[in-house]
């Protein structure tokens, strides 16, 4: 029930042993932590490239393949699932190929492919370009700004007039123009005009709205180029085909043995990287690697084969970020979902997962209130647990809150909201329901009220205490009886001078003064004794006295002080709120299902649709508030008394597939 103790262990090996000896320990049935020594040198460059921008050219090169295969082949392969292979062909096909040499020829093709995409897709524009200008029959080179005469070819809408008068307008303004085709209201010109009168002839060209045709760049005829390019277009698309054609020969030659060696450079590179960035001799590398104390000796029997490695134990560094592995007897396990979101403990700080564990699932129980939804909860916790073995420690911890709300139900008189008074059973349950039904009624209510608060008081109190016991096991003086005992005495006499007051009997948390009102004199001392250890002493750090004192005053006063203990105590009323709520909406639901059995045969079944649907709905909400606010009160009320976290998690040195799964 604590952070397990490490071994941490130096491996000295010579580069031929290397990748074999990270290898064997990945494969181990031994959780161990590898990681390459922090001083590093240049290594030499490994066997196989496991870079990332390696690994990318991999994956793109099988991209490529899968995007070459039929639309039908696609779909059929994506439902296929991950390649089965046997261990003996994953380690034969390793060794069959140059995968290097066909990833490189797989993106050379590719490469090709869409510069012939870009040629294709630049040609076909002036294809259609020079398509429209095929009724000039001379060369397109003649079209230009000569030394003396300017020659055009374009286009002329007469929309508002018709070309023989453009024509006579041309001719006015020194411009030659011959009409080579028409269409409509468009008509393509060749229009001539010696330099002398360009910019009127520009000017004018302009005020008609004169498009000049795009030919430049062009040699001989339009008929020959157009020729020229389709066939430019021809040469590349065929060319294409026979690549593509290339690609699916390749794909059905090498995809599957391109997914082992993906799978196996991606399964290699967090070692191939430890050797690249450890620190090592020319002929030496170090690596360091942590392990339970119990496996240590396993552990290095595993090496002990390897000729040219050893593997000794030394000493953490004093201020060493060491992993965390939590180790906790079964019951526990489930709650240290809890403690990883929260984050996992420093090395040498408490574990807090079995203190959480009682907590948690008393308070999702309160939260939930229903026996019957309890059981429900509980069966199919049970059911999925076994099925869904990924999520079986989150299932397990419902399953355990599930208990606990049975218990609260039971208590409670909780089951299916008031489902048993509908069914005339109601009364053996409410004997069960030893602290009432606090849905109707009210001495009930404030049972469940009180309840709640005497949890808060005890959950926030015994966070003290932890921490008390966890700095008197680290040997921290200060922490023990600066820090956490003066708070401790100082609450529990404000609770008791509360309770010996009439106060209380007001706020309805008694019926009358549990203790005689002649306390509150004698516990003014030890609350005075405890608020000034917290005033002088609790921001001992402080420098200057001043600023320690009034520093500690707003420790006392503001600053996790009374009101943030008193805010504290009141947020457990919402076990009570949430509790409540479940009962209700319970309640609501089988009052509105009950109005329909007057209803002769639909009625029933409308009933029945009511309620599934209702509770289950209700078990949902119940669920999502129990799991969200008990966590808060975990996170924002307990934690924060005794618990830092923060810790590194321990990093596995796993033998993972993605993209396959070995058999044997």
């Amino acid at each position: 029930m604590a952070v397990a103790k490490l071994s941490k262990l130096f491996i000295i090996s010579h580069k031929s042993d290397t990748e074999t000896v990270l290898k064997k320990l990945q494969k181990a049935p031994i959780t161990v932590e590898v990681k390459p020594h922090t001083d590093k040198i240049d290594l030499e460059i490994p066997p196989i490239d496991t870079s990332p921008e390696y690994i990318t050219r991999v994956r793109r090169a099988l991209d490529i393949l899968n995007d070459s295969k039929d639309e039908k082949l696609k779909k059929i392969a994506s439902r296929a699932g991950k390649l089965v292979i046997k261990r003996s062909e994953y380690d034969k096909i390793l060794e069959s190929a140059n995968f290097k040499e066909i990833v490189d020829n797989i993106l050379d093709i590719e490469d090709e492919m869409e510069i012939l995409d870009a040629k294709i897709t630049d040609a076909e524009p002036k294809t259609r370009q020079l398509n429209v200008w095929s009724c000039y029959r001379g060369n397109l080179e003649d079209i230009a700004d000569g030394d003396t005469y300017t020659i055009k070819l374009g286009i002329i809408k007469c929309e508002e007039y018709d070309f023989e008068e453009v024509a006579k307008n041309l001719d006015e303004n020194k411009i030659s123009c011959e009409k080579l085709s028409e269409d409509g209201d468009v008509t393509y010109v060749i229009l001539a005009y010696h330099n002398q009168y360009k910019k009127d002839a520009e000017e004018y060209l302009a005020s008609i709205s004169f498009e000049e045709a795009e030919i430049t760049g062009y040699e001989g005829t339009t008929s020959e180029n157009l020729a020229k390019i389709k066939k430019s277009i021809d040469f590349n698309r065929n060319r294409k085909k026979r690549l593509l054609a290339e690609i699916r020969k390749i794909s059905s030659q090498y995809e599957e043995a391109l997914t082992v060696y993906l799978d196996y450079i991606e399964n290699n590179l967090e070692i191939e990287q430890a050797i690249e960035s450890g620190f090592s001799t020319d002929s030496v590398s170090f690596h360091t690697a942590w392990v339970k104390k119990e496996d240590k000796k396993k552990i290095i029997s595993t090496v002990e084969s390897f000729k040219s490695t050893r593997m000794i134990e030394i000493q953490p560094d004093e201020d060493e970020d060491v992993p965390v592995i939590l180790e906790n007897k079964p019951l526990f396990r489930p709650f240290e979902i809890v403690v990883d979101l929260y984050g996992v403990p420093r090395y040498f700080e408490i574990d807090p997962t079995p203190f959480v564990s009682l907590f948690f699932a008393v308070f999702f129980g309160l939260c939930l209130m229903d026996a019957g939804y309890g059981f429900i909860l509980a069966i199919l916790t049970l059911i999925f647990a076994f099925k869904m073995r990924n999520i079986k420690k989150f299932l397990m911890l419902i399953f355990i809150g599930a208990i606990f709300a049975i218990f609260a139900g039971t208590l409670f008189n909780g089951w299916f909201g008031d489902l048993p008074t509908y069914l005339g059973i109601d009364g053996f349950f409410s004997k069960l329901a030893i602290l009432g039904d606090p849905v109707s009624s009210n001495q009930s209510s404030m049972i469940f009220f009180r309840l709640a608060l005497i949890l808060g008081v005890v959950h926030v109190v015994f966070g003290l205490s932890i921490k008390i016991g966890d700095c008197l096991r680290r040997k921290d003086w200060g922490g023990a009886f600066l820090d956490g005992l003066p708070w401790i005495i100082i609450i529990l006499s404000l609770i008791v001078i509360l309770l010996s007051s009439r106060m209380a009997v007001s706020l309805q948390l008694v019926s009358e003064p549990l203790f005689p009102g002649g306390i509150s004199k004698i516990l003014l001392w030890p609350i005075l004794a405890g608020a000034i250890v917290i005033i002088f002493f609790g921001a001992r750090d402080e420098k200057s006295w001043g600023f320690r004192i009034f520093m500690g005053f707003l420790n006392l006063t503001i600053v996790r002080g009374l009101t943030s203990f008193l805010g504290d105590v009141l947020s457990y009323i919402r076990l009570m709120a949430l509790g409540m709520v479940t009962a209700g909406i319970g309640v609501a639901v089988n009052k509105i299902a009950f109005q329909f059995l007057s209803i002769p045969v639909a009625g029933i079944i409308i009933l029945i649709i009511i309620l599934i649907f209702g509770h289950i709905f209700n078990i949902g909400i119940g669920i999502l508030g129990g799991f969200v606010h008990t966590l808060r009160l975990q996170y924002v009320e307990f934690f924060p008394k005794f618990y830092v976290g923060g810790g590194r998690p321990f990093e596995a040195l796993k033998d993972e597939h993605k993209y396959i799964t070995i058999v044997d």
